[in-house]
């Protein structure tokens, strides 16, 4: 394992040992209150990601279905869970980010198009929630509260240890609430400034919107990917335009 993935396996580990376990050691899965519950979604990194001239992270919504412990694997530790995490995302993100293009709109159509430009190796992958419910978003989960609690605390350790240069947030408009608790623009906690919109390149404000957080990363808050309206297409076709354009720079 090397510095920079050690350093974020820490990091989760940190954020991690105060959790029950049985959210993770699948010791529950014949309660109805955690039948449902996904494996965690870990990001891991790499030393050409840790290399590459600039750094994008995407952050998603939500994992459908993270099975980390598979078949008759059972929880060793919470180091080996975290490991195994890592690996897990990373395969997949390595897998589906070659796939053969599509016709439709998804979240790695977007990651594909931005690997296109910028490499794959410039590309971090996060999500706004670090577990799914029943396949798709935890929100209405009883025990969301606390896996909010955890989602803010990784993705922000995440953001820490990858220090990515641009963070494109595309988690859509029904979780936009989550990203604004974790990162207020404003009020006397804000940790957003300057903030604009393209409404003048006709763009509407809706449908991307620019800030920088930490007075550091350039960030852009987009619909979800999967999102088929012409505008959130036409925003997705803009965004990348000036990416590849050098926009984000500064």
């Amino acid at each position: 394992m090397d510095s920079a993935q050690q350093t974020l396996a820490e990091a989760y580990y940190d954020v991690l040992n105060a959790l029950p376990q049985h959210w993770l050691d699948r010791s529950k899965t014949q309660d109805p209150e955690y039948a449902k519950l996904s494996g965690l979604f870990l990001p891991g990194t790499s030393a050409s990601y840790q290399s590459a001239p600039q750094k994008i992270m995407v952050v998603g919504r939500e994992t459908r279905r993270w099975d980390v412990l598979r078949g008759d694997d059972k929880f060793q530790s919470l180091e080996d869970y975290i490991c195994k995490a890592m690996t897990t995302q990373q395969d997949h993100l390595a897998k589906f980010i070659r796939k053969p293009r599509d016709r439709g709109e998804s979240f790695f159509k977007l990651l594909r198009d931005l690997a296109d430009d910028h490499g794959v190796q410039s590309l971090a992958w996060a999500n706004l929630f670090s577990f799914a419910w029943n396949k798709k978003s935890p929100m209405r989960w009883e025990h969301f509260p606390t896996l909010l609690e955890i989602s803010e605390r990784l993705l922000k350790a995440q953001i820490e240890v990858l220090r990515p240069d641009i963070i494109i947030f595309a988690n859509g408009v029904n979780s936009a609430k989550f990203r604004q608790r974790y990162f207020p623009h404003k009020g006397e906690g804000s940790v957003c400034t300057e903030l604009a919109d393209f409404c003048q390149e006709g763009v509407p404000r809706s449908q991307l919107w620019q800030f920088r957080l930490h007075q550091r990363i350039k960030c852009f808050r987009i619909q979800h990917p999967s999102s088929i309206s012409a505008s959130s297409r036409a925003a997705r076709r803009f965004l990348l335009g000036h990416l590849r354009g050098g926009g984000a720079g500064g």
